[in-house]
């Protein structure tokens, strides 16, 4: 899978791993899934690692199109995510400066861009400095689905 999560319910905190080339018909079966998961709330802080992704596949309108899916997690409710990106690739760091600036007009996703682990665990309060050592250490459930409805919607 290109993008992978998990979550740890005692930091509340959703981790996701993206790698290799992602476009929009990644992001959605992960945001899909993310969504249908068992341990989803809308809201939970998210940290996502970049630093396997090699590029996006798309532009600025499918970046726009992205964040009107996230921002839209519960039609008629704008909810506040807090997402911490750890991107230490020059052109990814770019890409998710672009989402950054993005989110910031949009309302919604409050997004943070870090070049360094440490910086992206510390903005997360984290008392970790690597990302292996807080997979480690914590409890991450790994994405499973809901046996009931799901809790949101990604349309």
């Amino acid at each position: 899978m290109p993008i992978e999560f998990s979550t740890c319910l005692e930091r509340d905190l959703l981790y996701a791993r993206w790698t290799g080339i992602i476009g929009m018909q990644e992001f959605l079966g992960n945001f899909e899934a993310y969504v249908s998961d068992r341990h989803y709330r809308p809201g939970r802080p998210e940290l996502v690692d970049l630093s396997r992704m090699t590029d996006f596949d798309g532009g600025f309108n499918t970046f726009s199109a992205a964040l009107r899916v996230v921002n839209n997690q519960e039609p008629g409710t704008i909810v506040h995510t807090r997402t911490v990106l750890w991107a230490p690739n020059d052109s990814i760091y770019g890409l998710g400066r672009m989402y950054q600036q993005l989110a910031d007009l949009a309302g919604g996703i409050e997004v943070e861009i870090y070049r360094t682990e440490a910086g992206a665990l510390g903005a997360l309060m984290l008392p970790y400095e690597t990302i292996d050592s807080l997979l480690a250490s914590e409890t991450f459930h790994p994405a499973s689905r809901n046996d009931g409805p799901p809790k949101a919607t990604c349309a």
